[in-house]
């Protein structure tokens, strides 16, 4: 049985807000104005205290910690990274020697090779997209873009502040495909699906509670970011997580969602899988698909500016002989 909700306030911070999912399960969902840009999430099993993912910036996962240990009464026991990307791992380091940070094996190989060339990338780069959207946003006068350029000065100006001090902290625990935590509240299965969003994606599930952590492999009300993934492998994972009959799953970016969120996920992916491919029969240059007018299922979804980079991405897919 699920358990009863506690009425105690929650703690605050700027970078993201507390939503209390079942007794002792916590989404903690980014804020705009912050420097998590992820969500993560803080499950306390009895005795026994999960962090799931530690957002971009280690400034945002001091408050994650501070969070965990207030509601908990205990420090975190180990600390869950879902896949490489920057935003889901970069707030490793402000964890306890002794907290176990935990992986599967590709992904540990994944944070080693492509996260690091990631933050090569951001220490060369980061700093530069943030004058360049500051500029653009001073010449911008389309309210709607404003908004999106807003995000992204945002985003660059946490990454450009946390490199003096970031340092990447990799996991210590990698598991293969399932591993089982237990505690004397409940029990969490922390399981890879392989390839989706990235080369490897893990979900942590709680059955006795009906709450799926997802990280990026579901979007809520936002449209994803396509090109690291497996298309069909992510679909496949869709369907698996629909069969798990949850009642409430946490995505990596947006509001907690439903299995309704689910489909509208896949159908997003296949949605544009179409496009891309009818482009291509048209004979439809990458850059003028790109340029296409965003289908109204999804017109509302924040980062229109993926859409347009995931059109342009997959019809140039399909445009590559395969080797």
């Amino acid at each position: 049985m699920p358990e009863i909700k506690t009425t105690r306030p929650l703690p605050v911070s700027r970078h993201f807000r507390l939503e209390q999912l079942a007794g002792g399960v916590y989404a903690a969902i980014a804020t705009d104005e912050g420097a998590a840009v992820s969500n993560a999430g803080i499950i306390e099993l009895g005795g026994r205290t999960l962090v799931f993912d530690t957002f971009m910036t280690p400034v945002a996962a001091k408050d994650l910690r501070s969070a965990a240990e207030a509601l908990t009464g205990q420090p975190v026991t180990c600390v869950i990274n879902s896949h490489y990307h920057n935003d889901h791992i970069r707030g490793n380091q402000v964890f306890s020697a002794e907290t176990e940070i935990m992986a599967s094996v590709r992904t540990c190989q994944l944070i080693e090779t492509k996260g690091v060339e990631e933050l090569r990338w951001d220490v060369e780069n980061a700093p530069v997209r943030l004058q360049t959207h500051e500029k653009e946003l001073a010449d911008e006068p389309d309210d709607a873009h404003r908004q999106e350029v807003m995000y992204w000065i945002a985003y660059y100006r946490a990454i450009t502040e946390s490199l003096p001090s970031l340092k990447l902290r990799h996991p210590t625990w990698s598991f293969d495909e399932q591993v089982t935590f237990f505690g004397s509240r409940r029990m969490a299965r922390l399981i890879s699906y392989g390839a989706g969003h990235t080369e490897d994606d893990s979900i942590l599930y709680l059955p006795d509670d009906g709450i799926v952590f997802a990280s990026d492999l579901l979007f809520v009300n936002c449209h994803p970011y396509l090109p690291d993934g497996e298309l069909q492998s992510w679909l496949e994972a869709l369907k698996k997580l629909e069969a798990l009959g949850v009642q409430k799953i946490v995505p990596g970016h947006g509001p907690v969602g439903t299995a309704e969120d689910l489909g509208l996920m896949r159908f997003y992916i296949t949605s544009l899988q179409s496009l891309a491919a009818r482009s291509v029969k048209d004979g439809i240059s990458a850059e003028k698909a790109a340029r296409s007018a965003i289908p109204a299922s999804f017109k509302r979804w924040r980062f229109p500016s993926f859409f347009r980079l995931n059109l342009r991405y997959l019809v140039e897919q399909l445009q590559t002989p395969s080797a």
